[in-house]
């Protein structure tokens, strides 16, 4: 089953609290960016997934456990995320520059691989890197057990075709609502 998960990058409380406000009631489930910066809402009534994008993924992610976090992505593999993995699923996230080769002896250890699809992530309404394709076939290959999300760059004209090349999860920021209403509608 495939997911398409709306991502949010708040910079304020304020700002995580209209992300949220805004979304469809039908959504249950979201994707945070969580930068240095500590960022979250008691209000939050949906189930979501976090994105450390820090330096040290390893001081913060019992607390964003803590609040519930379903999902948890890293970009720096840590032996120590592993004890987390019976209170949330632990996924390793890989740049779209860094050749995979790098983390493949950690994809064992973990419960997804999270792949970045743009340059210059933390930013949302980049343009999908067309490399994220032999990227997803080669994790297929390898790791055919292995959930694969794509972050970045996901918009209408790109979302199924990255689904038919064996995505499972799409975060989407910018073109969520877009992707959304053309499959609402159907």
């Amino acid at each position: 089953m495939h997911e398409i998960i709306p991502a949010i990058l708040p910079h304020s409380v304020e700002e995580l609290e209209k992300s949220l406000a805004e979304l469809p009631g039908s959504i249950t489930f979201f994707h945070m960016d969580v930068l240095e910066e500590d960022i979250w809402t008691d209000k939050n009534t949906r189930d979501f997934e976090v994105h450390l994008m820090v330096e040290d993924p390893d001081s913060i992610i019992e607390r964003w456990i803590k609040r519930g976090a379903k999902r948890v992505s890293i970009h720096k593999p840590s032996a120590a995320l592993v004890q987390y993995r019976d209170r949330a699923e632990i996924g390793y996230a890989v740049e779209i520059d860094r050749p995979l080769e790098e983390f493949m002896p950690f994809f064992d250890f973990v419960d997804f691989i999270h792949l970045m699809s743009i340059d210059d992530i933390g930013k949302q309404g980049e343009p999908l890197d067309d490399k994220i394709f032999g990227r997803v076939k080669l994790l297929q290959e390898k790791f055919p057990d292995k959930p694969i999300s794509v972050d970045g760059g996901v918009n209408l004209n790109n979302y199924q075709k990255l689904l038919d090349a064996g995505t499972d999860r799409l975060v989407v920021g910018s073109h969520f609502k877009e992707i959304w209403n053309s499959l609402t509608k159907e």
